[in-house]
């Protein structure tokens, strides 16, 4: 008997691969890299976008879904990053294609500027002072774009022309606040919502990125008050919105206060941080929110305190082409991800792959940050050995 098949698609489809795999159907994976990881969590790939560009190809992505629609027992469709870009692809309508994510009216509602801020100003949501307009004086402003991911379109209002150019409904200004990058994980079903965790952002520059998203740690100990200020945001945002299945809030905080920043009304990168244990793989959670069910998690003080994960995308310092030696070591190590495929090329200043941690309960962000940093820095060194000794061997 055939699996039951379901596609997944976005920028990297690798974590969403994997976790729908753990689950059991048989996975269709559609992304810009086609990472060896990847193509071993599914029954088959198709490439839709372009690496070094982080970009997808709507056209591409609109052929690579319909033909999916074609394949025998293909239940439906899970979107990742990268269609902030080209929303009209979340909602086309493709038959035997079903979307298993947010309805069109929902992805709206938090990720159109206008209506979300004004939402939330409406549900006494604390989130930076923003305008639709440039300010006059855009010293301490941020320019920000609802069309993009991983930060890269977060650029200083006064530090940069592409902020210059005309405003568009996508385009936002957000007063510069200080204050720890973090966000909430959980799943929703349109009425209530569940938070699996809150984690710490590693945001840092990148180039001339001010702000780049680059990883992420948790789930972390947060006082009462934040805790509780953040499931009151994520309950109050979904049931005023109708989300469904898993999506993430990131905010800032002082420690005491949410200050909310955006929601990623999908899977988020950091469902790799509590994809773990024996609960249901996180992928089949989602795919029950959507269908109204959300699962049963006790109260911490019933349960022992969970690991503390960590991951972080590793950026190429030079440009390489990957070699079978490498995926193979990189295979060995256990924490090594997105790992090339051999021929890849990989460009300077782009992703190389993605290191992970595990560490005891109640390891500081500091110790995990120091273990994922160990790790990074061993892959640009193994790429090289590796390359040496497959020339070696020609």
């Amino acid at each position: 008997m055939t699996r039951p098949g379901i596609v997944v698609a976005g920028l990297s489809a690798r974590m969403l691969a994997e976790s729908a795999q753990r689950a059991g159907w048989r996975v269709i994976a559609l992304d810009a890299f086609g990472d060896s990881d990847t193509r071993r969590a599914a029954a088959c790939w198709e490439p839709i976008g372009n690496p070094a560009t982080l970009t997808l190809d709507p056209a591409r992505t609109r052929a690579a879904l319909e033909r999916a629609s074609g394949l025998r027992g293909v239940t439906g469709w899970i979107a990742g990053s990268g269609f902030e870009a080209c929303p009209e692809l979340l909602h086309t309508g493709i038959e035997s294609l079903p979307l298993i994510g947010n309805s069109r009216e929902a992805y709206d509602a938090v990720r159109s500027p206008k209506r979300f801020f004004a939402l939330l100003e409406e549900c006494g949501i604390a989130f930076p002072e923003t305008h639709m307009e440039r300010p006059r004086n855009p010293q301490g402003w941020l320019c920000k774009h609802a069309n993009a991911t991983g930060a890269w379109h977060i650029h200083l209002a006064d530090a940069t022309d592409d902020c210059t150019r005309n405003d568009s409904s996508d385009t936002y200004y957000q007063r510069l606040c200080s204050g720890r990058s973090m966000s909430a994980l959980f799943l929703a079903t349109g009425r209530s919502a569940t938070v699996l965790g809150i984690n710490e952002q590693i945001v840092v520059p990148h180039g001339a990125h001010p702000f780049v998203w680059r990883g992420a740690i948790g789930p972390i100990p947060v006082p009462p008050r934040l805790e509780k200020q953040v499931r009151h945001a994520v309950q109050t945002i979904v049931a005023a919105s109708g989300l469904v299945g898993l999506n993430s809030l990131d905010f800032l905080s002082d420690g005491e206060r949410c200050i909310v920043l955006e929601v990623n009304a999908r899977p988020s990168a950091t469902m790799a941080l509590h994809d773990h244990g024996t609960r249901a793989p996180l992928l089949a959670q989602h795919v029950r929110a959507c269908r109204g069910e959300l699962p049963e998690i006790p109260d911490a003080k019933d349960r022992p305190a969970p690991p503390v994960h960590g991951q972080l995308v590793v950026f190429a310092q030079g440009d390489h082409i990957a070699t079978p030696a490498f995926d193979a070591q990189a295979r060995r190590l256990g924490w090594c991800h997105d790992i090339p495929v051999a021929g890849s090329t990989i460009a300077a200043g782009t992703p190389l792959c993605t290191v992970s941690a595990a560490c005891a309960p109640g390891t500081s962000v500091n110790a995990m940050r120091t273990a994922l940093t160990v790790r990074a820095a061993a892959i640009e060194p193994l790429m090289k050995v590796s390359h040496e000794r497959s020339l070696a061997h020609r």
